[in-house]
């Protein structure tokens, strides 16, 4: 037993410090300890950043040492990656269009849809949402959208990037679409 405490209104009080058995308590650490603390207590932050939280004054005034190292960091592979910018120039409407399947929703609505499909358009940023009963929905939506899109513009959409769901995948056209 390391300690007793009564609970009062969701609160727990301390009854008394007696310590049964032995601890190993240290009220000083080094700064290579104390560094490897907050490093730790910020989500295993980089030096880099540890040391402009502490320029800043916002670690309690804690002199940090070069951070050695975080076994945890370590086997989480944590590793800082740049992501590369997709580089696309879309001149005109229906260049470049982005869609995304999200659902099933945990509550269907009263009309028993669970998954809304977005198309946006990447020049114009204009959004289509469709609110759909079932995944399979999926397809025949976006070819009642490709017709009316098409029909209102005169033009055809040239590129269109999903996320690999498969959605798009019908049985219609032997699982692929091509778009000129």
């Amino acid at each position: 037993m390391m300690m007793r405490c009564n609970r009062q209104n969701n609160l727990y009080y301390l009854v008394s410090s007696t310590m049964v058995g032995s601890a190993a308590v240290s009220t000083e650490l080094s700064d290579s300890e104390m560094t490897l603390l907050w490093h730790m207590r910020l989500g295993h932050i980089s030096e880099q950043r540890m040391n402009i939280l502490s320029e800043r004054g916002l670690l309690d005034g804690q002199k940090l040492s070069k951070l050695d190292f975080c076994e945890h960091c370590i086997f989480g592979k944590q590793h800082k990656v740049k992501l590369v910018k997709a580089v696309h120039r879309t001149e005109g409407i229906l260049d470049y269009v982005h869609s995304y399947l999200w659902g099933p929703a945990p509550i269907q609505s009263k009309g028993g849809l669970r998954y809304v499909l977005t198309l946006i358009d990447d020049f114009s940023r204009k959004v289509w949402f469709y609110f759909l009963k079932q995944k399979s929905d999926t397809f025949v939506e976006f070819k009642h959208w490709l017709t009316m899109i098409e029909k209102q513009t005169g033009k055809q959409v040239k590129v269109l990037r999903t996320d690999n769901g498969l959605e798009f995948c019908s049985g219609d056209i032997g699982g692929a679409i091509f778009l000129s």
